[in-house]
């Protein structure tokens, strides 16, 4: 028996089996609801209200949010036709999202599809070589694979255009393929897409090959979103439910920017009218393993597992009617290698931008995001790591927390009478993103609000309260509306989640035995990198206690990466040494790890003379509030 489902707002509708749960629903509809834990029934973050039948037990609802009808998206069973409201913190807003990016540049252009341009001699008695024939010849090329459709074609376009040609070639591994051809001397229109596919969003770039330049940006939520928060959700969801409707979700986001980019070009840059999808002859994408196997629609269950291992690392060139994705028939697909499940090719793309494989200087590279990835290295050797983070600063696993949306609190300030808030949108504040979150638990400490280990002091100040999940502070609070809190079990995850990222380089470091001391060079990539206070971040440990002068913030350089690839050879073939070059640290059962790890669970560590700076910003701190 099916029943039928209808989204508000926006009056979405789909119809369902009996069973079924409203997640699934939103699942197959499309609806944007906020799932962290991609449907374990443990994060609370899918609240919607139900009017109609279903089943669904409180859970870890309240008396009173259940008696008003809410009720948790993954846990409730549609039981007949059904209206399912999405209150606003339960939706999916405008994101914060991160396109621009800084590094190197691509130099000379041999992109992934060229224009080339022939004159050919006409056949005579004494020149009988076919028109195929004619054209390889001309191009010096070894072989040339051609479509039948376009090999049919030849001969009309050839004669027309008096022996004047205009074409487009693919190339990989010396191999080249026959795109497009124009009679004449036209030149022929060739963009490439290059593509970040992050687990929260996805940034496309449309970029014209034969000069290089960029043309216009999209960004949008990775449509996955209803999976699940993260990575590891997201493969559970593929091995209970199959990967096709996540192939299909990434799919439809990356589909969804080309054709926001074709509009964004026809309209503000006016080359020409209507659609430009077939004027797209390449893509080049970066992104994590788990999101490449599933915009490939591989299997990424074995990731998941001992000894992790993936279906591939070097993806082959595909065409992108393989995969689905709009363009000319038979544009490349080209995926930057990955070194292993967990360091993909996002992380290969960010050394590849940054060019730390080709420096003398020893440099850290640290990526912060859904996932936390920490490469060190130089032109001599390079070892990667990825860390088990969790998702606290995408807004996981903290009550109050959220993605960088609308309404989200970005950064936070407390000075001795107030609490100095700034919201992104500037809109009604409706949680704390990561960047927020990371100034929050920085000037709490300073300020004596919370211990060493993240304990709120009972009586610290007016704004720390008991409540059903302990000691909480009060951040922002208006008359009529849930007060934004953090409470002891939040700060403790926010704790873990830098711990490990903390504990992944300093295992990296000792591996090669240097020190944080010994680096002359610190990266950070990503896009809620970009966002974060230095200072406050080695406040709680998160990035080590280096000068200021040392970092270098790269932004999106999975995007700016990925653009490399798309428009250089070299870049290519720099990429595969990368993979080739870099040794991937597991660790999942490394007892130097667990030993880090443990350490760096405090603010901002144990061994304070890891956080020299840190340690005399306290010491002022102190200074000052004995003053007072």
């Amino acid at each position: 028996m099916s029943h039928k489902v209808t989204f508000f707002p926006g009056g979405l509708m789909t119809e369902v089996e009996d069973g079924e749960t409203v997640l699934d629903a939103a699942v197959a509809v499309g609806a944007q609801i906020n799932s962290v834990c991609g449907g374990k029934g443990t994060c609370t973050k899918c609240l919607v209200i139900i009017d109609g039948p279903s089943d669904s037990e409180m859970g870890k609802l309240s008396r009173e949010e259940y008696d008003l009808g809410y009720r948790i998206a993954c846990q409730t069973k549609i039981r007949g036709d059904v209206s399912v409201f999405i209150p606003e913190e339960s939706q999916i807003s405008e994101h914060q999202i991160l396109a621009a990016y800084s590094g190197r540049e691509a130099g000379e252009l041999t992109p992934l599809t060229v224009c080339r341009r022939l004159d050919l001699s006409a056949p005579s008695l004494e020149d009988n070589r076919g028109d195929l024939e004619r054209v390889v010849d001309a191009l010096e090329v070894p072989s040339l694979e051609v479509p039948l459709p376009l090999l049919r074609e030849l001969p009309q376009v050839l004669r027309e255009g008096g022996w004047q040609l205009s074409l487009m070639l693919s190339r990989w591994d010396g191999s080249h393929r026959l795109m497009a051809i124009e009679k004449g001397s036209k030149s022929l229109a060739n963009y490439g897409i290059a593509v970040d596919i992050g687990t929260t969003t996805v940034v496309a770039e449309l970029v014209d090959l034969n000069t290089g330049k960029t043309v216009a940006q999209a960004s949008d939520y990775n449509r996955q979103l209803v999976c699940g928060e993260d990575v590891l959700s997201r493969i559970a969801y593929a091995e209970e439910k199959g990967v096709g409707r996540l192939n299909e979700l990434v799919r439809d986001t990356v589909n969804g920017l080309i054709t926001q980019l074709c509009a964004e070009r026809d309209k503000r840059r006016r080359f020409h009218s209507g659609t430009c999808d077939t004027d797209i002859s390449s893509i080049s994408v970066g992104g994590n393993t788990a999101m490449v196997h599933m915009l490939l629609g591989l299997d990424p269950t074995s990731i998941r597992y001992a000894p992790y291992i993936s279906t591939t690392n070097v993806p082959p060139v595909l065409p992108a009617s393989d995969i689905g994705i709009r363009s000319l028939p038979g544009a490349p697909v080209y995926c930057v290698p990955g070194r292993a499940s967990y360091v993909g090719g996002d992380i290969t793309a960010d050394i590849l931008l940054s060019g730390l494989h080709l420096r003398d200087e020893l440099s850290l590279l640290i990526d912060v995001g859904t996932n936390g990835e920490v490469v060190l290295g130089n032109k001599e050797w390079i070892v990667g790591c990825s860390t088990s983070a969790g998702p606290a600063f995408e807004g996981g696993e903290v009550s109050c927390g959220m993605r960088a949306m609308g309404g989200a609190i970005d950064t936070i300030k407390i000075t001795e009478t107030d609490i100095d808030i700034t919201i992104i949108g500037k809109k009604r504040p409706r949680g704390i993103c990561g960047s927020g979150l990371i100034d929050l638990i920085a000037q709490m400490f300073l300020r004596g609000y919370i211990d060493k280990k993240g304990r709120i002091e009972t009586a610290s100040s007016e704004r720390v309260r008991s409540s059903g999940r302990g000691m909480e502070f009060v951040v922002h609070h208006e008359a009529g509306k849930r007060d934004i809190a953090v409470s002891d079990d939040d700060i403790a995850n926010v704790i873990r989640t830098k711990a490990a990222i903390y504990a992944g380089c300093s295992v990296l470091l000792q591996s090669v035995d240097r020190s944080f001391g010994d680096i002359e060079r610190l990266y950070v990539a990503g896009g809620f990198g970009q966002h974060i206070d230095i200072d406050n971040a080695q406040v709680i440990g998160l990035l080590p206690d280096v000068p200021r002068d040392r970092f270098q913030f790269l932004g999106n350089a999975s995007l700016g990466g990925s653009k490399l690839c798309l428009l250089s050879e070299n870049m290519r073939a720099e990429a595969l040494d990368i993979y080739r070059a870099m040794t991937y640290v597991d660790l999942s059962s490394s007892q130097a790890f667990f030993d880090q790890y443990s350490s760096a669970l405090f603010l901002p560590h144990t061994d304070m003379d890891q956080f020299p700076e840190v340690r005399r910003r306290l010491e002022a701190a102190r200074g000052q509030r004995g003053r007072d």
